[in-house]
């Protein structure tokens, strides 16, 4: 899973890179973040950042040691922007603000976040947001067919000159090509299949052989429990 991470980028922050990003990389996931390419309106590149990203934290703290008139501190717009751009793409998002900084009633105003004090609970709760998150990129085992196929193909499995990709395709978005193994199951064979990233998304899963052989499904829907492949 990807995970884009949205924080401030100065030294009373420095805890997020030295502690969050790392547990989060220590559950498994890929982190992005803005950083080098911050500012206060977003560039092409992190909402591109965005895009690739399964979900998104953003951790809005104090900037700055200067207190506004009513006592609230001010906080990171662009961090604020990047879950704006996270919650329009529809990814799930996670907003953490530190206890004192100004509410900035907006987009983001109604939704549910974790307010903190204490950076041990902000760590725990990032740790939940993840796993959750996770446990949504479910497993399948996808069979191939139609057995004629599987014929031509057979022959060249013992050669090891096979070799198995596939991707996926939700609403506008298409993830970068996965290696997979072609698995003898009883009654055929199949690919196991891990990160499925929404039931709602297509795969295409295609099969490359020796002498510029190749089959592939097309884009179909994950919901399937049969593949049917073709000769390229």
């Amino acid at each position: 899973m990807k995970v884009f991470i949205g924080f401030g980028y100065n030294d009373n922050d420095r805890w997020i890179q030295q502690l969050v990003i790392p547990m989060v990389e220590a559950l498994g996931c890929e982190v992005v973040t803005g950083e080098e390419m911050q500012g206060e309106k977003l560039s092409d590149g992190v909402l591109e950042r965005i895009e690739e990203a399964d979900v998104c934290i953003g951790l809005l703290t104090k900037r700055g040691s200067q207190a506004n008139a009513d006592g609230s501190f001010p906080t990171h717009r662009w961090v604020i922007e990047e879950l704006t751009a996270a919650l329009s793409k529809n990814k799930p998002i996670f907003e953490i603000r530190e206890k004192g900084i100004d509410t900035q009633k907006g987009i983001l105003g109604d939704r549910q976040r974790l307010d903190f004090e204490d950076k041990a609970i902000v760590l725990l709760e990032v740790v939940k947001f993840v796993m959750k998150e996770k446990s949504k990129l479910s497993t399948k085992i996808f069979m191939l067919v139609p057995p004629e196929v599987l014929a031509e193909i057979r022959p060249h499995l013992a050669n090891g000159d096979i070799s198995c990709t596939y991707r996926f395709m939700h609403k506008t978005k298409y993830y970068d090509p996965e290696s997979a193994t072609l698995e003898r199951f009883q009654g055929g064979y199949g690919l196991i299949i891990r990160k499925i990233p929404n039931e709602d998304a297509l795969i295409e899963i295609k099969i490359k052989g020796p002498n510029r052989l190749s089959w592939s499904s097309g884009f179909v829907s994950v919901g399937l429990i049969n593949v049917d492949l073709q000769k390229d």
